[in-house]
C-alpha cells in the first residue's frame, strides 16, 4: 500500500484512489460518515454533528452504532449526501490548501450574504444570496467582511473546519431534498438578528414572520425531523420576563436584579446609557420579542451559515 499525505494526515492515498475529504473533529462532533464523489470518484468523510444523528437516522434509516466504526453511505442517503457536496462545491466553498478548514482567504469565496427582496404589493419574499467579494472590490473590505462573518457567527481563529460548515448547509435543508429554499435560509437565521433589521418596516416584519410561521407549520404536517430551537425560545422568554417586570415597575431599570438589568442592556444597546426606559419604548420592545416568540423553528442554532444584510 502506497500512502502520502499532507502534514496533517488529511488526505491519504490507496493505491490508485485518494480521499477527496478525510474527516477533521470539531466541537460537537459525533460519527464520521462517508460516501463517494460520483464525479471523482473519491471517498468524502466528514463528522457528522451529534445534534444531526437523529435526523439523518429518521429521514434515511442510517444506523448509528455506538462504537467508532465509519458509517458508510448508501442508496439515497449517498446520493443525497453527494448531491449536498456539489452543492457545496458550486458556492466555492472549497478548502484550496488540502487542511481540512476553511480559512478567511477561502470562505471569501462563497455565497454567505442574504439580502431581501420585500413585495409590498403581493406580500412575498425573495432572497438574493451574493458572494463575500460581490460586496466590494477592495480585497482589504472583503477579507474584513468575513472576519467578521466568523466573529458573529462564533468561529474562532478565523476558520472553520470543512466538517462543521457541511453539517451547518445539511441543517439549513431541513426537509433533506438537496434544495435550500428561500424560507429555508430565512429559518436558518436568528428571529432577533431578522427584527434589527432597519431596512423592513415593523409591517413588513410581522407579515414575514406570518410566513415563517406558516412554513414552519407546513414543515412540521410533513413530519420535519430537525432540531429544536431551545436556546432560543429561553433567550426570549428571559426578555419577556424582564419586560414584564419593567412594565409593572414603572419602567425603572435599577429595579431590576444585577443579572437581569445586565441581560436587558446587553440586548438592548440602545438604553445602555440610561437608568429608566419611556413605557413606550418598552412596549415597542414587548412586541419585537411577541413577534421572535411566534417563529421558534425546529432548526438547529448551527444552521446559521447566512449572513443577512438589508
Amino acid at each position: 500500500m502506497q500512502v502520502s499525505s499532507t502534514s496533517n494526515n488529511l488526505y491519504i492515498q490507496q493505491g490508485n484512489g485518494e480521499y477527496m475529504h478525510q474527516a477533521v473533529k470539531f466541537d460537537g462532533a459525533d460519527k464520521i460518515i462517508e460516501f463517494t464523489d460520483k464525479e471523482s470518484g473519491r471517498k468524502v468523510q466528514f463528522y457528522s454533528d451529534n445534534s444531526m444523528e437523529e435526523s439523518l437516522q429518521k429521514k434515511f434509516g442510517v444506523a448509528f452504532s455506538d462504537d467508532n466504526s465509519i458509517v458508510k453511505a448508501t442508496g439515497s442517503f449517498e446520493k443525497y449526501l453527494q448531491n449536498m457536496w456539489e452543492f457545496q462545491i458550486d458556492s466555492n466553498t472549497k478548502d484550496t490548501n488540502n487542511d481540512g478548514y476553511l480559512d478567511v482567504k477561502e470562505m471569501s469565496y462563497s455565497e454567505r450574504n442574504v439580502d431581501i427582496e420585500f413585495n409590498k404589493i403581493t406580500k412575498d419574499i425573495k432572497l438574493d444570496v451574493s458572494f463575500f467579494r460581490e460586496i466590494s472590490s477592495s480585497e482589504g473590505e472583503v477579507l474584513k467582511s468575513v472576519e467578521s462573518y466568523f466573529k458573529d457567527h462564533g468561529y474562532s481563529n478565523n476558520r472553520i473546519t470543512v466538517d462543521q460548515d457541511f453539517n451547518n448547509l445539511l441543517c439549513v435543508d431541513t426537509n433533506f431534498d438537496a434544495n435550500i429554499e428561500d424560507m429555508e435560509i430565512l429559518a436558518c437565521i436568528l428571529p432577533e438578528e431578522l427584527m434589527n433589521q432597519k431596512g423592513l418596516t415593523l409591517d413588513e416584519k410581522n407579515i414575514l414572520f406570518s410566513m415563517l410561521d406558516e412554513w414552519r407549520k407546513k414543515r412540521e404536517n410533513e413530519n420535519s425531523t430537525a432540531s429544536s430551537y431551545a436556546n432560543s425560545i429561553n433567550t426570549i422568554k428571559t426578555k419577556d420576563n424582564i419586560i414584564n417586570k419593567l412594565l409593572s415597575n414603572e419602567a425603572d431599570i435599577s429595579k431590576l436584579s444585577e443579572k437581569e438589568k445586565s441581560v436587558f442592556l446587553q440586548n438592548r444597546k440602545s438604553v445602555q446609557n440610561s437608568e429608566t426606559i419611556s413605557m413606550e419604548q418598552l412596549v415597542q420592545i414587548k412586541e419585537k420579542l411577541q413577534i421572535s416568540a411566534k417563529y421558534i423553528d425546529t432548526q438547529a442554532d448551527n444552521a446559521r451559515v447566512f449572513s443577512l444584510k438589508i
